[in-house]
């Protein structure tokens, strides 16, 4: 992998140890203020499986959307089909 110099520092005269040294601080400072990500919506088998809402973890509301039956927060309006069969299939 080659390194691309940015222009401001080709015409700075810069040396390439100079350009690497400035990269690197700039991607560690920039690490350093990043935000770690976290998930909070729990998918899981033991939360969203069991029923309950993957955000509140409380017990879901059965409903149907199209024909479909699903559960439902209406807090947090998040929506999980109960069955995997196609909506043709459960109209029958």
């Amino acid at each position: 992998m080659s390194l691309v110099l940015p222009k401001a520092f080709l015409e700075a005269s810069a040396t390439i140890s100079e350009a690497k040294s400035k990269i690197e601080a700039r991607q560690q400072a920039h690490e350093a203020l990043a935000k770690p990500v976290t998930a909070r919506i729990d998918m899981s088998a033991e939360v969203a499986g069991a029923g309950r809402c993957p955000e509140c973890k409380q017990p879901m509301e059965e409903s149907h959307a199209n024909g479909i039956p699903v559960l439902i927060c209406k807090e947090h309006r998040i929506v999980i089909p109960m069955s995997d069969a196609p909506a043709e299939e459960q109209a029958e």
